[in-house]
């Protein structure tokens, strides 16, 4: 067991655990979306569909596999299809986290909540329909078609005056945010969930239908029965004033806790069994589809890199110039850049000469997860030339002899002296550099010519610029005597 334990260990990345977190978050609001879907039927088999192709991989069941593996694609592309409004509603929901405002102060008073109360039981004695939604976090306008602004504070008298049989738009929903009536006589969205609304009117199927979409709370009257009814979380269900008050006060600390709760709120204690259940459930996957426990043999050729070369002296190429090894681990780690490999050695101590320097497995540089097995270059040569740079005198290099009545009486060469940079042997033997040849017979006056520093093999201008130097010359007519 300690041994089994020691080896995940040793191959686990800090990728790996990314990875980890990645999924157990999107299996989080996965579940949580479930959780409030009317739909959650059909995705439970849809998880126990998944769950038999895990466990087809992990028992090696090739024929199911197989099967899986083909119709994979096709099956994902049907459920986007099937649940494309469910999707969308997913997407909409996870981006309004954190970033949900309103133009209304969203947290209800005990006053509002007792007053949305009394109106609804007592528009229920009456006999009158109401349908009034109280808005959540999530962004509802796409669902919604028609109704007048309002922008009033709730009242017993206002909602009346609005659900009233002799109002032109007592058939539509009033929409609520906070402590204010935002609009009214908006048409909602029906469900189709038949079952749900076998029994019930108009009304409810609205409700129902913007509950099935949303985090609202959708209160709805029936003027027939006298009863009022809560549509939350796709659920239709009745409820008598005690619970309706406790319905609407729990949804607003819900939705919009006040600074008190949202201190004894943490990341930790929101859902913390859905949490766990997640990060189960994304362990389970990758030990499943990601951890394997056969490991593999890879050859590769990896260059080598000097580091600390001192400043005098130069390194000529290695030989060989690549470094073969062979790496072990799972295959999963051998996913990536090979340009990342590279054999290191530090030459700070290095002195002039050929050296053969040897191999260790410490010198390879490899990824986590990924082991040196075996190195198959064991040593390379690499030769240390000592340079040093100073300053050398440049001569004049002429050939031929001046015109016959030609004196050439000075010549002077600017700069006269030029820093190189020696290597090797010439460090020693090196004394001045001379000028390309410049012939005496095509001088007849006085004037400066352009030439150009000649440089043994071994010697290096330390700036481009000094390969060039002016010569003048003063020269002229020899007189008669």
């Amino acid at each position: 067991m300690a041994a089994s334990l020691l080896q995940i260990l040793s191959g686990f990345r800090f990728a790996d655990l990314l990875d980890i977190t990645t999924v157990s978050v999107c299996i989080y609001f996965l579940l949580m979306w479930i959780r409030r879907r009317a739909s959650r039927s059909v995705v439970i088999g849809v998880i126990a569909v998944v769950t038999l192709y895990a466990l087809a991989r992990f028992l090696n069941m090739y024929m199911t596999s197989q099967v899986f593996q083909a119709g994979l694609t096709a099956v994902l592309v049907g459920l986007v299809i099937i649940f494309q409004d469910d999707i969308r509603m997913a997407f909409e929901q996870l981006s309004s986290i954190h970033t949900f405002k309103s133009k209304h102060n969203l947290v209800a008073s005990n006053k509002t909540v007792e007053c949305l109360v009394d109106a609804f039981c007592n528009l229920a004695r009456d006999r009158i329909g109401a349908l009034v939604v109280i808005k959540g976090r999530d962004s509802i306008d796409r669902h919604l078609s028609g109704g007048i602004s309002v922008n009033g504070r709730i009242s017993v008298p206002l909602l009346y005056s609005i659900f009233h049989p002799e109002t032109p738009s007592h058939d539509g929903a009033v929409i609520i945010e906070g402590e204010r009536i935002d609009k009214f006589g908006v048409r909602l969205p029906l469900s189709h969930n038949i079952e749900a609304i076998k029994d019930v009117g108009t009304r409810h199927t609205a409700a129902l239908g913007l509950a099935e979409r949303s985090d609202t709370l959708v209160v709805v009257v029936s003027e027939e029965r006298g009863t009022v009814s809560i549509a939350e979380n796709g659920i239709l269900e009745k409820v008598d004033r005690e619970s309706l008050r406790t319905r609407i006060d729990t949804f607003y600390n819900r939705i919009f806790p006040t600074a008190s709760v949202k201190k004894k709120r943490t990341i930790f204690t929101t859902n913390p069994g859905f949490k766990i259940l997640s990060l189960i459930a994304a362990i389970a996957l990758w030990f499943t589809f990601v951890y394997q426990v056969d490991v593999i043999s890879r050859s590769y050729s990896i260059p080598i890199v000097l580091k600390n070369i001192p400043d005098n002296f130069v390194i000529d190429e290695t030989r060989p110039s690549e470094i073969k090894v062979t790496l072990n681990g799972p295959e999963r780690s051998f996913n990536f850049d090979e340009r990342n490999l590279k054999a290191s050695f530090d030459i700070s101590s290095i002195s002039e000469g050929i050296h053969t320097l040897t191999v260790a497995k410490q010198n390879i540089t490899v990824p986590d997860g990924i082991f040196v097995n075996q190195i198959l270059t064991k040593s390379f040569q690499l030769k240390a030339t000592g340079i040093e740079q100073r300053d050398i005198t440049i001569r004049l290099r002429t050939i031929g002899k001046a015109q016959k009545n030609i004196d050439i009486n000075e010549i002077r060469i600017h700069p006269a002296t030029v820093k190189v940079q020696i290597l090797g042997d010439k460090r020693r033997t090196l004394t001045e550099l001379y000028t390309e040849a410049i012939p005496l017979d095509s001088i007849v006056s006085q004037g400066t010519l352009k030439a150009r520093v000649v440089l043994p093999q071994g010697v290096q201008f330390i700036n481009h610029t000094d390969e060039f130097v002016r010569v003048h010359f003063d020269a002229g007519r020899t007189k008669p005597y």
